[in-house]
């Protein structure tokens, strides 16, 4: 019984290890990380920010993944630079990512804007052989640290509009394989991702805004994943969700907007599936801070023409 558990074990670390080469977290609050999947993304209305986002998925399981992802940026007029950090672990595996985006943005009509955006990343993988404990042991394949890296390059459009956006991202276009010389095994340092996103403001006023959002994710070799959520912002001030994932998983959230420049968000993931039958809780959590570097209100800078022909300038906060 117990060699059958241990054979279990091994077979379950390499579908991990398949699944985890090829397909990056899905994370809850896409709809406040933008950057993460999709180099055009630009915020509306701040110019200088950072970000920071960690998720626990399985809380408790021996194991589980962990990821996290710090995010700094800087827009100049149409232009707009950023550096992110991430790094993801799971079981005996550890996936570390640092890479650069640039992006820039043209008027569409009166109010769309269209963004384009590139990206370059350096990733390298880890596998910590010396971990597992199995019974059969001197398998060469199965000992020490391995390293592989690569480089890869994404791209992306993001669609702006008062009322709704839309956004097609790339940020990995090419599928890098490392050959391990000591093993002769091929690990994949990471594989081709495409992301959908879009949502629409169906009540927006001062007490209240509902936003339904939505994302499509295509990775290569894994299946197509969906979320799909109901956001609402009170007051200008709290923010709740609920929505579903693919996997039959659902995802309640709830933040505040702090001090005009601050914002934390948390989520937890409730699993309907098999994996709820073992433990195990998913959180996830993340705080931005952005600047308007030429304006008081840090995250609006939105002008309209009152009817005397002077600006005023409309209070409400972006919360995209």
């Amino acid at each position: 019984m117990q060699e059958m558990k241990k054979i279990l074990y091994i077979l379950f670390l390499l579908i991990v290890h398949q699944g985890f080469a090829q397909n990056r977290v899905n994370y809850s609050q896409y709809m406040h990380n933008h950057q993460i999947f999709n180099p055009a993304y630009t915020s509306e209305d701040k110019e200088l920010g950072a970000s920071a986002l960690y998720r626990n998925q399985w809380m408790g399981i021996k194991g589980a993944p962990s990821s996290f992802i710090g995010n700094f940026y800087v827009s100049t007029g149409r232009s707009k630079f950023d550096a992110q950090f991430l790094y993801d672990r799971i079981t005996i595996f550890s996936h570390l990512e640092a890479g650069l985006s640039y992006s820039y943005t043209i008027k569409l009509g009166v109010a769309t804007r269209m963004s384009f955006g590139i990206k370059a990343t350096y990733n390298q993988q880890t596998y910590d052989y010396n971990q597992l404990h199995y019974f059969d042991g001197g398998d060469p394949n199965l000992i020490g640290v391995v390293k592989t890296q690569g480089v890869n390059f994404g791209t992306g459009l993001f669609f702006r509009h008062g009322d709704w956006h839309a956004g097609l991202g790339a940020p990995y276009l090419f599928a890098n394989r490392n050959l391990n010389s000591a093993s002769e095994l091929y690990n994949d340092v990471s594989y081709q991702h495409f992301y959908i996103t879009g949502g629409y403001k169906v009540i927006n006023n001062r007490s209240m805004t509902f936003y339904p959002t939505s994302m499509i994710k295509w990775t290569a070799g894994a299946p197509v994943s969906l979320s799909v959520d109901a956001n609402f912002l009170f007051n200008n001030l709290i923010w709740g969700s609920v929505g579903y994932k693919t996997g039959n998983t659902i995802v309640l959230s709830t933040g505040v907007l702090l001090w005009k420049n601050f914002k934390i968000i948390y989520s937890y993931d409730l699993s309907l599936g098999k994996v709820s039958k073992y433990g195990g809780m998913t959180h996830e959590i993340s705080m931005g801070y952005g600047m308007d570097l030429f304006s008081k209100n840090s995250f609006v800078k939105r002008k309209f023409v009152t009817r005397k022909g002077g600006r005023m300038r409309n209070k409400r906060r972006n919360w995209r």
